[in-house]
């Protein structure tokens, strides 16, 4: 479903990623790991169609991301860390006019995702501004938006922040229900917790560049940690130079 091949990116001369080699097959569910400012946002993005990347391809469900942008939108859904949304649009126009921007019947469209809109609890807030809306309601609005052409592949950024613990056990079932239909999903997060519960697979980026990927199971064993937390393999990768120094990356000298 998704296919990087030595994809760099840089910005005035600094790297925001740099070779990056990465297959997600169909089906699966993998979470995006990295310490801020890693490139997590920044390949989000060249997959979206919003960067074009420096050097190297990247490609979603057989289409060039950025040459292919439109029809590539057509296959994934996206969920922003901090959606925004028109001022003087409700919740419900927003839906429609996101559906109709699909070429779909926007009444259609809300009246397959009713029983979703219940179970988030925003049946009674659907006519109300969306810029009323509390942080998680908007975060379940834009999750609605992510889902209302059921693409193939979903690319959430941070999906649960802004989440209460019911809103975030929603989540929980919502994405085994995708997986279970035989969608993609890759998500970024910084509670590990979470990819150690959800998902099978992982990729973990650190200035720019992928230093593990894969089952949760072989990242451990390459940090050296059998049996240990997914926590743990992500700091002994990230922080230790000997890790570091195998995935080609030079840490910052640690002051006192």
């Amino acid at each position: 479903m998704i296919r990087l091949e030595k994809l760099s990116k840089t910005f005035a001369g600094k790297h925001a990623l740099r070779q990056v080699d990465l297959h997600l097959p169909r089906g699966e569910m993998w979470g995006l790991l990295g310490p801020n400012g890693a490139g997590k946002t920044t390949l989000f993005r060249i997959l979206m169609g919003i960067l074009k990347p420096t050097s190297g391809t990247a490609t979603v469900a057989g289409l060039d991301a950025f040459d292919d942008r439109l029809a590539v939108k057509r296959v994934l859904g996206f969920l922003p860390d901090e959606p925004t949304f028109h001022s003087y649009l409700t919740g419900r126009e927003i839906l429609e006019l996101c559906s109709a921007m699909h070429g779909l019947d926007p009444q259609r469209v809300v009246r397959r995702l009713s029983p979703l809109i219940d179970r988030m609890q925003l049946s009674g807030a659907l006519d109300s501004f969306a810029e009323d809306y509390s942080r998680g309601m908007k975060k379940k609005l834009g999750l609605l938006l992510a889902l209302a052409h059921e693409p193939e592949l979903l690319i959430l950024d941070e999906p649960t922040n802004g989440l209460d613990v019911e809103g975030t056990a929603l989540f929980f079932s919502l994405m085994r229900e995708q997986q279970a239909a035989g969608r993609t999903v890759i998500f970024s997060t910084h509670l590990l917790g979470q990819v150690e519960s959800l998902c099978t697979h992982a990729a973990i980026i650190h200035h720019g560049q992928l230093i593990a990927n894969g089952e949760l199971a072989t990242i451990a064993a390459s940090a050296s940690i059998d049996g240990g937390s997914l926590e743990q393999a992500f700091v002994a990768l990230t922080q230790s130079p000997d890790a570091s120094l195998r995935a080609g990356i030079t840490l910052p000298t640690q002051r006192p």
